[in-house]
Parts: structure tokens; sequence; C-alpha cells
């Protein structure tokens, strides 16, 4: 049949195309497996949910059930302001906004640098 013997090229252009065949076929049978699993689970999905009548869901219910926070608690409602907080020092009052003389001082340090600088430049 064969007077001439298949070269090293020829095999390697005949495994070449037959490992991109069958590397082809591969990503096709997972692509239809992956598809079909796809629709049999919403299939199932659409199947096991009970039929609910429609006067006892809200829109409100729809729309509450599918969010992924499903299982968290409620915030609390009560409001946390500064009268009700508990400091552990009797004068939280005085250190509320800093300390009293904080913004005494920053005043005096500010006036301090100034005429230091004006009395510099001339």
């Amino acid at each position: 049949m064969f007077e001439k013997p298949i070269s090293r090229q020829d095999w390697i252009i005949i495994i070449s195309v037959a490992t991109a065949v069958y590397i082809l076929l591969h990503i096709l049978i997972t692509f239809a497996c992956v598809v079909c699993c796809r629709r049999m689970s919403t299939k199932k999905a659409l199947n096991t949910k009970k039929p609910t009548p429609e006067k006892e869901i809200s829109p409100n219910q729809i729309f509450y059930e599918s969010l992924p926070f499903k299982g968290f608690n409620r915030p609390p409602s009560q409001v946390i302001n500064r009268d009700s907080c508990v400091y552990a020092d009797c004068d939280y009052a005085d250190y509320a906004d800093g300390p009293l003389s904080y913004n005494s001082t920053s005043k005096l340090q500010v006036i301090h640098k100034k005429t230091e600088n004006g009395e510099k430049e001339p």
C-alpha cells in the first residue's frame, strides 16, 4: 500500500491534529454538561417551590426573601447620643471637644511664631 514511509513531519501533523480534536471534544462535552446541569437545577427549583396564595405574600416580602442577608439581625432602633453614653472619667464634658486650653494654647503659639518670623524678616 505505502511505498514510502511516513515522514517525521507528517507524524507531527497527524498527532497535532488528533490532539486538537481531542481537546476540542473535551471542551464541547464539558460545556454541554454544564448547560444540562444548570437547566436541570432550574427545572428542579421551579418544581419544588410550593404554590402559595397571592393574598398572603405582598410584593415587599418577595423582594426581601431574595436578599442575601436574610438571616441577619435587625439593627437597634435606639439612637446613641452623648447624654446616653457613660464615660469612665467624671469630667467627660470637659474633654468632649478636646482639652479646654487647647484652642487658646494654639492661638498663642501662632502669635508667637508670627512675632518671631516678623522680627527675623526685616
